[in-house]
This record gives structure tokens, C-alpha cells and sequence, in this order.
């Protein structure tokens, strides 16, 4: 596995793999790998001849100061993973070169830019936006893959790639979960031992939320699910809305693919997931 830190490096070296004609995949991470990162990286692996995954902790993804400063460092094991998982490239850029000027953050996302994560952390998307911007400049990968668990950034992604009118292809990749349901994520390495089995109560609500969609209107199933998690998690939202347009649902008519999004906190650490409620 080739190592890269500045960008002007690696853009050489990826117009030459170009020239022989050799397609490239890319994952973004934040690093605190997981086997959900691997997974993304091994469907890159199936897809193209080389695979790059970028480690940056974007601070512009981050509105509370905290939550940067807490946020898992595993450098050493997270090289360890990427190597066991066929990673060719691994870049972990200067922010001088993320950043070399003052970034735009200025971004018309429509309606898949409001409520949900839009709303509880207020410029995480643009955060989002930017950065990906500057490794799709920087890169200009064939293909690029993302977990479906970061469901809005994802749409949010697709909808730069094609504002922006990149060559690369967003790849939406399904969430990798625990055998008790709970979605891998970087911050389930904040959990005590003993709060991972009730995290994934998530997870159990979220398929009741899709066994009893008949039972209920959108927002009737959306406010029981709510109080279920609230007897053992602080949440922020339980919403069902279009995976397309993020608009939530007030009957089921509106929307051909319902989609049911959860944040809660399980003490300090947030959580989110999301599941399809189409059979």
C-alpha cells in the first residue's frame, strides 16, 4: 500500500495510472476504520483496478468543538485494516492542501439539505460538500463509495457530483451491522462495553417501524417509535420521509420509497441509522 500526504504527489502519480488506462475507486473516511469502511473498500476492490481511501478528520464536518476533539484517532490501526483489505493508496492529506484557500460553503441543496442532520447540525453538510469537492478535483476517481447508514450525505454527495459535474460515480453501499443489528460506525468505539447491546435497540425499533407500516399513518408510526426510544435513548428525531427528496411523509401515497432516519444519544454518543420500509 502506497502512502500519499500532498495532494500535487498524488495527482501526478493518478494521471499516470489514467494513462495506462486504469480505473480508480475511492472511499472517504475520517479514520476509526471499521469493517463497514473495509466492506466499501472491497466493493471498490471489485470495481476498478486501483482503490484509494483518504483518512482527514474534516473539522468543517463538525459544528460542536467536542465532538472534534473527541473523535477516535486509531492511525496504526487503521493502516493495519486498509492493508487487509487490499487498500492500494491510502492519502492523509495536509489540510493545507484540503484547504488551500478559504472554502466555499455556500451550497443550494433543496430539500435533501433540510431537516434531519440538516437541522441538528446546522453546516455539517456543507462541511460535507467542500471536501469532497476538493478530493474529487484532487482525484477525479472513476467511482466513489458511500455507506447508506450517512443516508442524507449521501444524497448530498450524488447531488454534488452532479451540480458539479464530475465524472465520478456516487456508489450508495449497504450499512454493515453487528450480528445484534447495531450499524458499524466510528463513534460506536465511544460506547462503555455495556451500553453496545442497547444501542442496538436502534436497530429493533427501526424494523418495527417497517413490520407495522401498515398499521399506522407516517407520522402516527414516526411518534410511536419516537417514545420507544425514549425509554432508554435522549432522541433528536424519528422521521419517515422519501429517500429521494428527504421530505418527510404525512401518507404513505407521497413517497414510493419510505425511509425511516434516527439520531439519539445513548449517554454522550449520538447515533444515527436509517432503514428502507419498502418489503
Amino acid at each position: 500500500m502506497k502512502q500519499f500526504s500532498a495532494g500535487k504527489e498524488l495527482s501526478i502519480y493518478l494521471k499516470d495510472v489514467r494513462k495506462q488506462g486504469l480505473k480508480t475507486g475511492f472511499v472517504a473516511t475520517m479514520g476509526a476504520l471499521h469493517k463497514g469502511h473495509i466492506a466499501l473498500i472491497e466493493q471498490a476492490k471489485k470495481e476498478n483496478d486501483l482503490v484509494i481511501c483518504s483518512i482527514f478528520v474534516n473539522p468543517l464536518q463538525f459544528n460542536r468543538k467536542e465532538d472534534l476533539e473527541k473523535y477516535p484517532n486509531r492511525i496504526k490501526d487503521d493502516k493495519a485494516l486498509l492493508e487487509q483489505g487490499g487498500c492500494d493508496i491510502l492519502f492523509t492529506p495536509y489540510k493545507e492542501d484540503m484547504y488551500p484557500r478559504e472554502p466555499n460553503l455556500s451550497f443550494n441543496f433543496g430539500s435533501i439539505g433540510k431537516g434531519m442532520e440538516a437541522e441538528y447540525r446546522p453546516s455539517h453538510f456543507e462541511g460535507v460538500a467542500a471536501v469532497i469537492n476538493r478530493f474529487f478535483e484532487l482525484l477525479n476517481p472513476d467511482k466513489a463509495y458511500f455507506g447508506e447508514k450517512d443516508y442524507q450525505q449521501l444524497a448530498i454527495v450524488r447531488w454534488l457530483a452532479k451540480e458539479k459535474r464530475f465524472n465520478t460515480e456516487v456508489v450508495g453501499c449497504k450499512t454493515i451491522r453487528f450480528e445484534n443489528g447495531l450499524a458499524m460506525s466510528s463513534r460506536n468505539f465511544l460506547l462503555a462495553e455495556a451500553e453496545f447491546e442497547t444501542a442496538a435497540e436502534i436497530y429493533q425499533v427501526l424494523e418495527f417501524c417497517k413490520e407495522n407500516r401498515s398499521s399506522y399513518s407516517p407520522n402516527e408510526l414516526a411518534a410511536k417509535c419516537f417514545k420507544m426510544l425514549s425509554e432508554n435513548f435522549d432522541p433528536e428525531y424519528f422521521i419517515i420521509a422519501d429517500e429521494l427528496t428527504m421530505k418527510p411523509l404525512s401518507d404513505w401515497s407521497e413517497s414510493k420509497n419510505p425511509r425511516a432516519f434516527v439520531a439519539a444519544y445513548l449517554s454522550t454518543v449520538r447515533l444515527i441509522d436509517n432503514l428502507s420500509l419498502n418489503p
